[in-house]
């Protein structure tokens, strides 16, 4: 398998970017929705498995800067054999994606007043940061005032709009695979190489 995108099939760096982005976004709600159902999310004895949380949301927002920028560098398989709607439906739902990938962590991060411990090293939370500091002194806004709205957003986007999204793209992927029975879902399969690649 090569590691550049053909007109045939996503190359190696692709898959493993989009398969290890998906696994951490997935993983991300996983636990948050563990701590949701489980256990006192208000509890400190919460806050080392909200961190698993934090880490897999710093993991995803750090990965989908080399992954938009992988995407833009390469050339795109051609697109599957459908109608002009349904090609515009389809961009819309993988930029869509893509803006989670970036909000989500993005208002997870500046949301939140905890750090992240990745065991070998912490990431401060941005309460503690020159920018918020800079923010703070700029607009005269304080933590108190700045943390609900950025929260609101994270859950609203989270709860409602991430879910249903994620949801369209893999039925999307397993109705080409099973009904129309094309390579838009086995191309992007690691170990897969489609036909004359």
């Amino acid at each position: 398998m090569q590691w550049k995108n053909t007109e045939q099939e996503f190359g190696a760096l692709a898959k493993f970017l989009h398969w290890t982005v998906a696994a951490a976004f997935i993983g991300a709600y996983v636990v948050v929705y563990y701590v949701i159902w489980f256990m006192d999310d208000s509890s400190p004895d919460s806050l080392p498995v909200l961190n698993i949380h934090w880490v897999l949301g710093i993991f995803v927002g750090v990965l989908v800067v080399p992954r938009l920028y992988w995407r833009l560098l390469n050339v795109q398989p051609e697109e599957a054999q459908t109608s002009e709607l349904e090609k515009r439906i389809a961009q819309a739902a993988h930029w869509g994606l893509y803006g989670l990938m970036i909000l989500m962590p993005l208002t997870g991060y500046i949301g939140t007043d905890a750090d992240t411990d990745f065991a070998l090293f912490k990431v401060p939370n941005f309460r503690e940061t020159a920018l918020f500091a800079w923010i703070e002194v700029t607009c005269g806004i304080g933590w108190e005032a700045f943390e609900p709205p950025v929260d609101a957003i994270h859950h609203l986007v989270g709860k409602w709009i991430a879910w249903p999204v994620v949801g369209l793209h893999i039925a999307a992927a397993l109705f080409h695979h099973l009904v129309r029975r094309d390579k838009i879902l086995v191309r992007m399969l690691p170990h897969s190489s489609a036909p004359g690649v």
